[in-house]
């Protein structure tokens, strides 16, 4: 059995639909309103008076079947904040207020206040305020629980700077699948193993829940000290994100070998390797762009911050993302 992205409920093809319609209407709104939309890689702002600001949701998604299942939902808060974080921090901007919101099929108030906790263990972290939220008990809709959230972002930068033949894409480590691909993982892994089965040295439940990396501080210092030019945050789409940055160019990359999970993941459901890095972040989370001569500087500021980071690749003149990897095998995606 050959599992796949569409195969487990996700079309990809149709998702891009529904983000092309929410765009026309975006611009609708904005043209009958006479608001002038300022566009970025992973979100879009308004000018407020001398502030540029944005709005921005995400949500946590079927990882939190998993913690549900297991109890441990302070990581649903967690990475409801910091996955939003990141997002925004690719286009320079720097979160100043947040709000939750939490759907929950029973009257748990232990569960929420879980999440709670990871929220405001986040929060604190990004130095952020918690304005509110909305806590919704629905029996009839919800079976366990979803979380997002929105958070209100400042522009800490000018601007993110045009990319160009010849510039160099870094990759920066995830802590595993972050928040994305989890109802492919989930289908594929429980169909053979238990939660609390070792898989790659670990229990598989610790695997699944391990907490989204924080890159809001990492891109700060690199936009502050003017050192990178874009950033992509490898979510949803995995590697095609970096389209969002490169516009009609292209790259091309030397992949590191994936952690082990998604080497399980591979293998279990007999995914094709296209469609892995079409879904999955692969062990990279993060990519920032340069120029050649600041690779060194870049680096300098990854290390500082204790992660770890590849050279990836170059921006190329011609169309399309393609990937080679270290056994030999190449891809175009």
């Amino acid at each position: 059995m050959n599992w796949t992205y569409e195969r487990a409920g996700i079309n990809l093809g149709k998702h891009e639909e529904m983000h092309v319609t929410a765009y026309e209407i975006i611009r609708d709104i904005a043209s009958r309103l006479g608001v002038a939309l300022m566009e970025g890689g992973f979100t879009r702002s308004i000018q407020l008076g001398n502030h540029e600001i944005t709005l921005h949701t995400d949500g946590v998604g079927t990882k939190s079947m998993i913690a549900w299942t297991t109890g441990r939902l302070e990581v649903l808060g967690w990475d409801c904040v910091i996955g939003n974080v990141n997002d925004i921090a690719c286009d320079g901007f720097i979160p100043i207020a947040f709000t939750d919101y939490i759907a929950i099929s029973n009257n748990d108030t232990e569960a929420v206040h879980r999440v709670l906790i990871g929220i405001r263990n986040a929060i604190l972290m990004v130095k952020a305020a918690l304005l509110g939220g909305e806590t919704a008990i629905m029996p009839d809709l919800v079976n366990g629980i979803d979380v997002s959230c929105t958070v209100l972002g400042i522009k800490g930068i000018r601007n993110v700077e045009k990319v160009r033949v010849g510039d160099t894409v870094i990759g920066i480590e995830s802590s595993g699948l972050h928040m994305n691909g989890y109802t492919l993982a989930r289908k594929v892994l429980l169909s053979r193993y238990g939660l609390d089965d070792e898989v790659c040295s670990d229990k598989l439940a610790n695997w699944l829940l391990k907490p989204t990396t924080y890159y809001g501080d990492l891109l700060t210092k690199l936009y502050g000290d003017g050192l990178i030019k874009s950033a992509v945050h490898v979510t949803g789409g995995s590697f095609t994100k970096i389209r969002r940055v490169i516009g009609g160019l292209g790259v091309d990359l030397e992949v590191p070998e994936p952690p082990c999970i998604f080497e399980t993941i591979k293998e279990t459901g007999n995914i094709e390797w296209s469609e892995m890095y079409r879904v999955f972040n692969m062990g990279v989370g993060l990519m920032v762009i340069t120029e050649e001569e600041r690779i060194s500087d870049v680096t300098r500021v990854i290390e500082d911050l204790g992660l770890r980071y590849w050279i990836l690749g170059k921006v190329v003149d011609r169309a399309g993302i393609n990937i080679s990897m270290n056994d030999g095998v190449k891809l175009r995606i």
